[in-house]
């Protein structure tokens, strides 16, 4: 298991978010039992891409706890994520003139994952054995 430090994630959750994230949970009764999940997906030369989803809870994963008008939600993070996503935001745009609508994540340190930086050794995480 990667170590994740639970106090250095700092993942804020816009209101649009929220609200999205439990209009969706509320809504759509194939997600009973899933939780909402915030992922790496991919990398290019210019970062990582993102994914966001409803999936089953892994034992590794660090549950990001979210309060809003009384409700409460839950993120889901793997420690791979957690690992190169300590800050950022979460959100969800509607752009209904462009017909463009989804969750966004902006990693407040994407600047350090751009091109080849796993060659550099301190950027990346300790494997299983090594945590």
């Amino acid at each position: 298991m990667l170590p994740i430090n639970e106090n250095k994630i700092k993942i804020d959750l816009s209101a649009a978010a929220f609200e999205q994230i439990l209009l969706i949970a509320e809504n759509d009764y194939t997600l009973e039992g899933l939780t909402f999940r915030l992922k790496i997906d991919g990398k290019g030369c210019d970062g990582f891409t993102y994914a966001t989803g409803f999936s089953e809870k892994d034992a590794e994963d660090k549950e990001l706890i979210y309060n809003h008008n009384d409700r409460e939600i839950i993120i889901l993070i793997d420690p791979f994520t957690a690992f190169y996503c300590e800050q950022g935001n979460l959100d969800y745009l509607l752009i209904a003139k462009e017909g463009e609508e989804g969750f966004t994540f902006t990693n407040s340190n994407e600047h350090n994952y751009h091109g080849k930086f796993f060659k550099d050794g301190h950027l990346t995480p300790p494997s299983k054995e090594q945590a």
